[in-house]
């Protein structure tokens, strides 16, 4: 297959494309709410996917991501919009079963063969996941798009979400930050091949097994972080759960290179949105300098789960991730009562 940049086709990679919070809230603020004693999360619950209930045992979680090229390779890029897709049914405790190919391109442009091994990368994802996809709906565009539709299955009584949030609760990160920052520096050519292997294998990865584990030790709330980086997911939680947070930003995992390319300058607009959005909400202590505060508001792709458990079963959380081999899991925080989000 002949050489090709997917990221010269994308104005913003990955999830540094979503809308900023703010016209986001302000739009869903205004759309009729849909009264169902089934629904048991819709769009204005701001959670990280819908529920809907099939039975007093049983319920469907359902999701839509579709994310710009944040790598060049069509294989990798394909596997990384399909981690992304699948991470907000994981976010919420459930299990993938389905997913529908959403793919956009311009067809005079990009050969079949590219758009084949996009679909490919997003294929052995969904296999990795033990899920199917049924079908898909492609779209002439001038810009590669890709995702998933996905649907998925939990018990009711075993849904997490970003509402349940307890004080005193730990916060515990999966995966490390930085890959939007790393992502506008492919785009300029500028970021180190290392860097960016790095960064493709972290968003590569499924929360599938950080999913299970949180369940197991009966984690109290969670979220994914993606496009309104780790404060503005954070925020989120903290907002659903009528709570503050306490974040301590120098355990906080980051990928290897992010920071030296922050401090050259590269930073997503979407982030630059994201990171005018929380300050309002967000006490940084005077040790935290700007760099820092960029870099926790980066916009990731296929980002970890952020996830608050009870203070006693923390540890055995952080050593059952570490054994199955989700090293970077690091306790980046703790909830507290005050409603405000202090980063020192």
């Amino acid at each position: 297959m002949p050489r090709i940049r997917l990221t010269t086709y994308a104005k913003a990679a990955g999830c540094a494309a979503k809308a900023c919070q703010k016209d986001l809230i302000h739009l869903l603020d205004r759309l009729p709410k849909f009264a169902n004693p089934n629904l048991l999360f819709g769009y204005d619950a701001m959670s990280d996917a819908g529920v809907y209930a099939l039975d007093e045992e049983w319920a469907i979680v359902q999701t839509v991501d579709v994310l710009t090229p944040i790598a060049d390779d069509p294989y990798t890029f394909g596997s990384i919009a399909a981690a992304n897709s699948l991470s907000d049914i994981y976010a919420m405790g459930a299990k993938p079963l389905t997913a529908l190919n959403i793919l956009s391109f311009p067809p005079n442009e990009i050969r079949p063969v590219v758009l084949r091994e996009i679909i490919r990368g997003g294929s052995d994802k969904v296999k990795e996941a033990s899920a199917v996809i049924l079908g898909g709906h492609t779209i002439r565009d001038s810009e590669i798009k890709y995702g998933l539709a996905v649907t998925g299955i939990v018990k009711k009584n075993e849904i997490i979400s970003n509402q349940n949030a307890q004080i005193g609760d730990v916060l515990v990160l999966t995966k490390p930050i930085g890959t939007g920052i790393i992502a506008t520096a492919l785009k300029q050519k500028a970021a180190p091949k290392r860097v960016v292997d790095i960064a493709n294998k972290s968003m590569r990865k499924l929360n599938k097994t950080a999913s299970i584990l949180m369940k197991r030790l009966k984690a109290n709330a969670a979220t994914d972080v993606t496009g309104y980086g780790l404060l503005g997911h954070a925020l989120n939680l903290a907002k659903a759960s009528r709570v503050g947070l306490a974040i301590f930003a120098q355990t906080v995992p980051i990928l290897p290179g992010a920071r030296q390319l922050v401090q050259r300058g590269f930073f997503a607009g979407g982030s630059i949105d994201s990171f005018e959005f929380v300050k309002p909400y967000v006490k940084f202590g005077s040790n935290i300098d700007e760099i820092t505060q960029k870099l926790l508001c980066d916009a990731q792709t296929s980002g970890g789960l952020l996830i608050t458990i009870n203070q006693n079963r923390v540890d055995k959380f952080i050593q059952l991730l570490h054994q199955n081999k989700i090293k970077d899991a690091k306790i980046i925080g703790k909830v507290i009562k005050e409603k405000v989000i202090y980063v020192n």
